[in-house]
Order: structure tokens, then sequence, then C-alpha cells
């Protein structure tokens, strides 16, 4: 089968490459930037299309990978244009939106697809390399879904099926574990330049925990890899955090609260099985405050 990408972005490139590496048939990329297109298939060995017709006529799978925003836009052009025709399979890459964007395009005989690879494409290079050992979701139309599942087979990549409904949570768990893990970080590098540790320091000081706590994950699961003073129901420990930490700034005394509520559910269905230190923790953690509020602890 023939590939074609409208859409010469880091993911198109990247798994335009890692399909060329697997000896798939990549035709080439369509894009508003010519010289993106020109990079792009470049790269990967393909073919800049100047123009999208000629990109859709030969290829059998469309993987639309530009930007979400852009995706809905890009499948009624080729609607509207009669850029498609029966048979061909319509894909795009996005890991918030269903296949249900591409609706129009069955109406014109196509098939439709969302195939999302669980990794960060920051840099291209890399991306290749990493897409060796990612895992994909793939959702979309019983007919053909053969045809990708058959594609990453070959490629030895792992998948899920998912359905249309599933993917808002798909993509809210991905972003949970990748971009508010980035956000935990930071908040917790900013309690360590509170006391004069700069962020490259600090960053270098945690990084063991940070890897151990994954290593833990992957081999215990987070119920038995979980540590740390509410794990143990060490409530003045977590009362001297409390305290410490609203001395110098509240926002993110809030934030410390309902991550340690969230983490003190997660103790109690493991590690913490005492009720008393877990009432206590649960009646200093419960209690939110807004910005300009004093903190009192419970006596």
């Amino acid at each position: 089968m023939n590939i074609g990408f409208i859409g010469a972005g880091k993911v198109g490139t990247a798994f335009g490459k890692y399909l060329s590496n697997n000896h798939f048939s990549v035709k080439g990329y369509y894009s508003r930037s010519k010289k993106s297109a020109e990079r792009a298939a470049d790269f990967t060995g393909s073919n800049a299309y100047c123009n999208i017709n000629d990109l859709t006529q030969h290829s059998d799978i469309i993987f639309i990978t530009t930007n979400d925003d852009e995706i809905s836009r890009v499948c009624k052009m080729l609607i509207n244009g009669d850029l498609l025709t029966q048979g061909q399979i319509l894909v795009h890459m996005s890991g918030a939106s269903s296949s249900r964007i591409l609706e129009g395009a069955k109406e014109r005989g196509c098939f439709i697809y969302s195939l999302h690879p669980l990794q960060a494409f920051a840099d291209i290079g890399k991306a290749v390399e990493d897409l060796h050992h990612t895992v994909f979701s793939i959702e979309g139309d019983c007919e053909k879904i053969h045809v990708l599942q058959e594609i990453l087979e070959s490629t030895g990549n792992k998948y899920f099926n998912i359905s249309s409904d599933q993917k808002s949570i798909y993509h809210a768990a991905a972003c949970v574990v990748s971009n508010y893990l980035v956000t935990l970080m930071d908040y917790g590098l900013s309690l360590f330049e509170a006391i004069g540790i700069n962020n490259h320091d600090g960053f270098k000081a945690l990084y063991p925990l940070i890897e151990g706590s994954l290593k833990n994950i992957a081999s215990l699961g987070t119920k038995e890899a979980l540590t740390g003073p509410i794990a143990r129901g060490d409530v003045k420990t977590i009362e001297g955090h409390i305290e410490a930490i609203g001395d110098i700034f509240l926002k993110e005394l809030d934030f410390y609260k309902l991550m340690g509520s969230m983490t003190l559910d997660l103790a109690k269905s493991g590690k913490l099985n005492d009720r008393n230190k877990a009432e206590k923790m649960e009646e200093i953690l419960g209690d939110r405050i807004k910005i300009g509020e004093k903190i009192s602890l419970p006596e």
C-alpha cells in the first residue's frame, strides 16, 4: 500500500521515516509550507507534492498529520475538492480527537481512523528511535482496521484498540502522566528554588528519586511503589510540610494538599492500614485554602 502524508511536522515526518525504515511505501508529503514538505521528503526519501491532488491520487492510506485544529479543515478540503476515492483509508494522528472528525469522508466511501503514538515528538531524530518501543492506540471503522493493525504488527509495536467514546479519557490519561508530570516537576523544583537551590542543581539531585520511582512502578505497580510520609502515616511530617510551605506561598500549598489527598487515597488502598492516622491525614489535607487566607492547622 502507498502511504501519503498531509502535514510535514514532527509527528508526520518521524512516523513517515519509521514506516520507510520498515520497508513501507511512503510516497511523500503535502504541506502548506513547500519547505516543510521538501524537508520531510528529503528526510524520508520520498516526494514533496506541490499539488494535494497528486498526493491523494498516489496514496491508498492518507495520514493527516497537521495541528489538531487543522484536521477537520483538511478533511473538508479533501471532500469539497472531490480528492478522495472509494476505499481509501484516511487516518489522523491526534491523541485528543476521535475518528469522528473525519466522518464526512465516509460518505465518499473512505474508511476513517485515528492512530496515536504514546510518545513525545520534541525531536524528530529521537522520536524515530523511540518509535521502536512506542505503544499506539487505534480507533475507527471495523472494516479495514486490520490494515493499521498489520502495519503495527509488522513494525513490532504493541497497540490498544479503543472506541470513539473512549478517546477523550485515553488522551486525558496520556496528558496527566506526560504534561502534568512536567508541571509536578516544576512545582517540586520551585520549592527547592525557594530555599536557594537552583533548577539545574535541583533536578540533578532529584533525578535518582524520579528514576527510582518509575522503576518501582514498573516492577511493583503504583500501590506498592508508593513510599514516603503519607504511606507511612507520618502525620507530624505532613503538618510540618504544610506549615513550612504556607510560610512561603499559599498557592503552592493548595496544590500540595490536593496531591496529598490523592496520595492518601492511594496509600489507604495499599500500605496505610492505620485508620486513626488516615483520618488525621484526611483532616489536615482535606481543607482547601484560598489565596490570601491564613493557615490554621487542626489542634
